[in-house]
């Protein structure tokens, strides 16, 4: 057990030094589309160097919730990374896909506690909009675990990894994974739910709930992001994208595709993402039923 938590942590620990360099491929790979020349995929690195030797400036108005939040925030995806498959963890015996959710759903609300905590018009509306999307995007997750749990007859992430001799490029298993990559797209805040790399007050929701932190507080939030999404990508490989290719070249390809995905996409109205995840849920759902 000793030796399983040590290979979690390192597990983890390599995902967040890697979790910046995905994101700035993702970020590259829409330059490139887009014909321009773009930031260095190691831009994100820079960042969150010159975000932690900035001051923290925090108001007299806020309370300690503001100041823990992006700290859960961060150490809720560090935990989340310690119980992916298919890597360092193995078999782990805390890899549940429930447990996995909901510590996940324990980042986001406090992370919303601490928009709502700054008083402000942005961080209000920011976090009122992220608990819209989360009552949405969540029952999707729970459907697309229960079709891997109905399928190999467990709830623990590391006895969902794909059978390549069982299930390989089966209906279900193009459909679940297919789902899950919209699912995961809306979970992280991208196009075409959400668009990361804009300020504007009408379509921002992630973005709103940063706004007034600054420093190292601001530093905690974008990496337990970046680490967020590189642990959704190396699920999207390691349990439904069907290709018998290794997990870091399966992880590298979905990057690209999300850059291709988010620059040929515009942001939908807040309205439409539930349509939208309301695709994921029916694809879900006729998955489960094919199987």
């Amino acid at each position: 057990m000793a030796i399983g938590f040590y290979n979690a942590a390192v597990q983890a620990l390599c995902l967040l030094v890697c979790a910046p360099l995905i994101a700035g491929i993702v970020n590259k790979t829409k330059a490139t589309l887009q014909k321009r020349q773009g930031a260095s995929i190691f831009q994100e690195y820079f960042d969150l160097w010159k975000w932690w030797h900035k001051p923290v400036i925090v108001t007299k108005y806020t309370s300690w919730i503001f100041l823990a939040a992006p700290i859960v925030y961060l150490v809720t995806s560090i935990m989340a990374a310690m119980m992916l498959p298919g890597l360092l963890a193995g078999n782990i015996r805390l890899g549940d896909a429930f447990v996995f959710v909901y510590i996940l759903a324990l980042g986001r609300f406090f992370m919303t506690l601490g928009s709502l905590d700054s008083a402000t018009a942005f961080g209000g509306m920011g976090g009122s909009r992220e608990i819209y999307i989360s009552v949405l995007v969540e029952p999707a997750v729970m459907l697309a675990i229960l079709l891997n749990a109905s399928r190999y007859g467990s709830t623990m992430l590391s006895q969902m990894v794909i059978d390549y001799n069982a299930f390989y490029f089966t209906v279900p298993a193009v459909m679940g994974g297919v789902a899950f990559f919209l699912v995961m797209l809306a979970e992280n805040s991208r196009l075409p739910v959400d668009n990361p790399d804009t300020h504007l007050e009408l379509t921002m929701i992630h973005e709103c709930m940063t706004l007034e932190y600054s420093g190292r507080l601001l530093s905690y939030i974008h990496l337990g992001s970046m680490l967020k999404m590189l642990s959704f990508l190396v699920l999207f490989g390691s349990l439904y994208l069907p290709l018998p290719l290794p997990l870091v070249v399966k992880v590298l390809l979905s990057a690209l595709l999300i850059g291709l995905v988010e620059t040929l996409n515009n942001k939908m109205r807040l309205f439409k993402v539930r349509v939208y995840l309301a695709a994921a849920v029916i694809m879900l759902a006729v998955a489960i039923i094919a199987q």
